[in-house]
């Protein structure tokens, strides 16, 4: 009796798992491929001007962000100092 239940859960073991790699191999792979890039010609003087132009308008940006903190932080330091002035 327990060798047959033992025999019944093997072949049933051995059947699905025959069943289940049959299954994964009908599968048809999928194939993707990059997309097709299309060609561009870019004019060497414009693509630098651009460059340029995208720098100096950073550079400006930057410029306008570090004169701001540097009045924020130097006008801190001047209400201190204010302060420290009419405390002593």
């Amino acid at each position: 009796m327990v060798a047959r239940k033992l025999l019944t859960a093997t072949a049933v073991g051995l059947f699905v798992s025959l069943l289940a790699q049959h299954a994964t191999g009908a599968e048809a792979p999928i194939v993707r491929k990059a997309p097709v890039a299309a060609e561009f010609a870019v004019d060497a003087q414009l693509f630098r001007s651009e460059i340029e132009g995208y720098v100096r308008e950073l550079n400006r940006q930057m410029r306008t962000t570090l004169n701001e903190e540097l009045r924020r932080e130097l006008a801190v330091k001047i209400v201190a100092s204010n302060e420290l002035r009419t405390r002593s």
